[in-house]
């Protein structure tokens, strides 16, 4: 907290300086002038991306993500300035540069006679921005803005990724959770809001969840896959930068209501919008609200299976579950943005976002365990998962909220301009009353197995009924789990034209400190020895008919129903705490400070260049617990003690970028990134459970993965609306950080447990990689074909990657000789294809992504592997836009419709790990645009 304490005084410092002393600067004070200002079209729509030429000197800028502009140092006088944009007239202005001045010059643009011989609205009025900011950018960039992605049926950012050029996505319940860039796992990839990054949520990684945060509630999406030195060095595979809904130059207010269906769960969802902006005090003071609701029941049908080798080569099957999922989900999603300009020079601003999902669950999972074992060792276990009975839903409630305030000024002080920054960020997840209840029966089920290394292995013998037979309870628990990361951040920045305007390049430098801290609380206790036969009248059935892997699976078993679950008051019971959860706590503190410096210059009339230099240093202290056991085999934990690791990485960056004309451009960079270890992978503890004979060991020693990146990429971009593209890159990585698996022992776990046996997991700087990979893109309207047919376009991504591994440290894992062992979470083939159709207001839009199948986890022995399955998906909206004063646009969109399950397979692609069905969804509804 101190070091936030002493950026916040020099910031408040600057901000006194600037709306003081320099708010009106003296005639006497000789100095050069700035002119800013914001780029709009005639219907006030911000124009980012724009290029600002100084005709005179040959020098100038693009405006940012809201449109906004600064040419600063320019000498007094008078200059040509020149504004264009793809689709836009051209438009030259005069201005007069007085000594020492601020001047505010607003600029509107015309569309050009090209654009108006379309239908400019729609997909291609959003398009269009995007392929302007893209083209203006000096490294890599894939930006889709929001009414962009209000042309796909995508509910939550995650969604909206897939549709870019090497991304491809991995699932939960339906959604897309994590995003993957160009080959490299998805903790190899920062999310951030406006440029800061989020914390997390879940305990075990750094990445928030992407399907947290509605697609209506950003106002851009960047994919920055070439990072600069001004921006956080964690980015092996980019930054998925958030940008929030700013203050408009207008005033704004949108409606949308809409509802939807699932077929697993039978029933209507909700989804609620509302958006409003204006300008107040002759334009002073900007305003940005916005709401969204979405309520949706939905649920999945899954099976799961787990295989092991028998100590004689030979896999086979150890367990096999049945799960029927009933999930309902509820996102509410609320920010707020404000800015107040003091004058030309002196600007305050104000972000903040808030983010919560509720997920109510209730599973009802049949297993058939230890097969592999003899018959008096197998046994079947019918658990109901839900949670009290508080909220009238008798579910277990996972609740992950998030926080971000951001408090920041521009400030022009002669030449020098000032950005600062402060903010806080909070993340959390909370799992009150979780329960499970199981009840087991002995029984062998191993020989009644069919198509056991296959497809959808299946037992052909009937479980026995509960009446009758000898069930007993497995287990009874409650627990209550409580994750959270705080993080304060501080940043200060410097711009420093060089020369008359910039004409001899741009300096920038600054610097930044974050401080998190993030805490896992679990408390879990067992009652199935305290609680008599109730249960055996209180049984529900909950495999549904329709069950999608198959109708050979138990349809209509009975469990424990999940309201006498919920019922349980087990405030009146004596419980026994499960250590082997308390053993998973952690408290985590770290700390990063970084500096850089940027130098930009323009090489002549064609070529831009970047230099620059990034320093972050990382200091990190963490506890946990470690589980031991004595030789009675009585349980107790202790604390690791305080332990504490510190690092710091050099960041060089080099950007290059040719325009060979207007339309076409030539890209080449050279950078260094980072990906931190996860919080849970440095907290060194020992986790073992007896019964299951497995242990999770923590490893303090990891070292940071870093990655150098070579990219070379071409872009052509069409008159009218559209571009080719092709890219190649390479990513260098070392320290690759891989959770290794064995069976056997290690020296973490206490003699005495039997630990000869136990599957042990423990993460481990495993080796060094490559990635190589070319992306390609070509998006157009077919109107070049002939003019009737300008209302039908394509956009297309292909991306190829090939992933290699070296210089192995395995602890345990042997690889065999001639073994090529991937790189986990590299897809070698990404695709995605959309046609669409666009005229009088009518959007029909058909959209198809693929994506290949890679290695996910890696297990004791490579047919041991987890393998991430190759996916396909088929989606189609459609929307009718009529209106003039009040906008109206009635939508209906359908997912999903190939019924794409989630599928994890190992070793080889006919052997199922877990297969999840959700089916497809349709969704319609109304916005309205006042």
């Amino acid at each position: 907290m101190k070091h936030v304490y002493k950026v916040l005084t020099v910031i408040l410092f600057y901000t006194s300086l600037c709306n003081g002393m320099f708010a009106e600067q003296g005639a006497d004070f000789k100095a050069n002038g700035t002119v800013k200002g914001r780029i709009t079209d005639s219907s006030k729509q911000t124009l980012p991306g724009a290029t600002v030429i100084v005709e005179s000197i040959h020098t100038g800028v693009t405006s940012d993500a809201n449109g906004y502009y600064t040419l600063s140092n320019l000498r007094p006088g008078i200059y040509d300035v020149k504004v264009s944009y793809v689709g836009y007239t051209p438009k030259v202005i005069k201005i007069k540069v007085i000594n020492g001045k601020t001047l505010e010059e607003n600029i509107t643009l015309d569309e050009g006679a090209t654009l108006h011989e379309i239908n400019i609205t729609g997909a291609f009025s959003g398009q269009r921005r995007a392929l302007q900011q893209q083209k203006s950018k000096m490294g890599i960039v894939n930006v889709v803005p929001a009414d962009q992605v209000g042309k796909f049926p995508d509910s939550n950012i995650g969604d909206a990724l897939k549709r870019i050029s090497g991304v491809n996505v991995q699932y939960d319940q339906g959604e897309a959770r994590y995003g993957q860039v160009r080959g490299t796992s998805a903790d190899y990839t920062s999310v951030t809001i406006d440029g800061d990054r989020l914390p997390s949520a879940s305990g075990d990684t750094r990445n928030i969840q992407l399907d947290l945060i509605p697609a209506d509630m950003i106002q851009t999406i960047e994919l920055n896959k070439v990072v600069t030195s001004d921006m956080d060095g964690d980015a092996i595979g980019g930054e998925i930068n958030l940008i929030t809904k700013s203050t408009p130059s207008h005033r704004v207010l949108n409606a949308t209501v809409g509802s939807g269906y699932n077929w697993i769960s039978d029933k209507p969802q909700l989804n609620l919008g509302l958006t409003y902006g204006n300008r107040f005090f002759k334009n002073k003071l900007g305003i940005m609200l916005a709401a969204s609701y979405q309520y949706a029941p939905g649920g999945s049908d899954n099976t799961e299976f787990t295989y092991v080798n028998d100590g004689k080569n030979n896999i086979i099957l150890n367990k096999a579950e049945v799960r029927q999922y009933y999930v309902t989900r509820e996102r509410q999603s609320y920010s707020a943005a404000f800015d107040y300009k003091f004058n030309p020079a002196n600007k305050i601003w104000f972000k903040a976002i808030y983010n919560k999902r509720n997920d109510w669950e209730n599973r009802y999972r049949i297993t058939y365990k230890k097969l592999d074992s003899s018959d008096k060792k197998q046994s079947v276990v019918l658990q109901t998962k839900g949670g009290d009975n508080g909220d009238d839903k008798n579910a277990r409630l996972e609740r992950q909220q998030t926080y971000d305030f951001n408090l920041g000024g521009e400030h022009e002080l002669s030449a020098l301009a000032i950005n600062w920054g402060v903010s806080y960020s909070r993340a959390s997840e909370d799992k009150p009353n979780e329960r499970y209840f199981g009840i087991s029966l002995k029984s062998p089920f191993s020989s009644s197995f069919q198509d056991v290394s296959g497809r959808q292995p299946y037992s052909n013998i009937k479980i026995p009924d509960i009446e009758g037979n000898n069930w007993t309870i497995d287990e009874l628990t409650n627990s209550n789990r409580h994750i959270y990361e705080n993080e304060w951040k501080g940043k200060l920045d410097f711009t420093l034209p060089i020369g008359n305007g910039g004409e001899y390049g741009k300096l920038k430098f600054g610097g930044k400190f974050a401080s998190k801290v993030k805490d896992r609380d679990t408390k879990n206790y067992e009652y199935k020895d305290v609680i008599g036969d109730e249960w055996k009248n209180h049984l529900t059935t909950e495999v549904r008919n329709g069950f999608m892997p198959g109708n050979q699976y138990p349809i209509g078993t009975d469990f424990v129903s999940k309201k006498y679950l919920g019922s349980i008051d087990f405030n009146k019971l004596t419980g026994t705490e499960v250590l082997e959860d308390a053993a998973g706590n952690y408290h985590a503190n770290e700390n990063i400070k970084s500096g850089y410096v940027r130098y930009d210059r323009q090489l002549g009339k064609k070529s831009d260049l970047i230099i620059g230099f990034r320093v972050e240093n990382t200091n990190l202290k963490y506890s946990g617990f470690n589980l031991i056991a004595d030789n009675d085999g009585n349980q107790s934990i202790t604390a690791t003690g305080s332990l504490k690791n510190h690092y710091t990485n050099l960041l060089p960056s080099v950007l290059y970028k040719y325009n060979v004309d207007d339309n076409c451009k030539l890209r080449a960079s050279f950078t260094k990134t980072l990906a931190r270890p996860k919080y849970t992978d440095l907290i060194p503890n020992v986790n073992y459970n007896v019964q299951d004979a497995t242990a999770e060991i923590g490893n303090e020693k990891l070292r940071p993965t870093t990655c150098n990146n070579f990219d070379l990429s071409s872009e052509y971009y069409f008159k009218s609306v559209g571009l080719v593209s092709v890219g190649v890159f390479y990513k260098d990585l070392h320290n690759v950080i891989v959770t290794e698996k064995w069976v056997g022992s290690a020296k973490e776990l206490p003699s005495n447990i039997g630990s000869a046996d136990y599957v042990i997991e423990k993460p481990n700087n495993a080796y060094d990689g490559g990635i190589f990979g070319t992306e390609l893109a070509y998006e157009r309207d077919f109107g070049f074909i002939t003019p009737a047919l300008k209302c039908i376009g394509f956009y297309g991504t292909y991306t190829y990657t090939h992933s290699t591994t070296r210089n192995y440290n395995f602890e345990h894992r042997v690889v065999a000789n001639g073994e090529k062992i991937k790189m986990q979470g590299t897809p070698e083939h990404t695709a995605n294809a959309s046609i669409y159709f666009e005229k009088s207001g009518v959007n029909i839009r058909l959209s198809y992504n693929t994506a290949s199948s890679f290695i996910d986890e890696m297990g004791t022995e490579a047919a041991l592997d987890r393998y991430y399955d190759h996916v396909n998906y088929l989606d189609l909206n459609a929307s009718f836009t009529f209106g003039k004063k009040f906008k109206t646009t009635i939508y209906a969109d359908a997912t999903n419709l190939l019924n794409q399950p989630l599928r994890y397979y190992q070793g080889t692609k006919e052997r199922t790990m877990q297969v999840e069905y959700y089916g497809a969804r349709i969704n319609c509804g109304i916005k309205i645009n006042l």
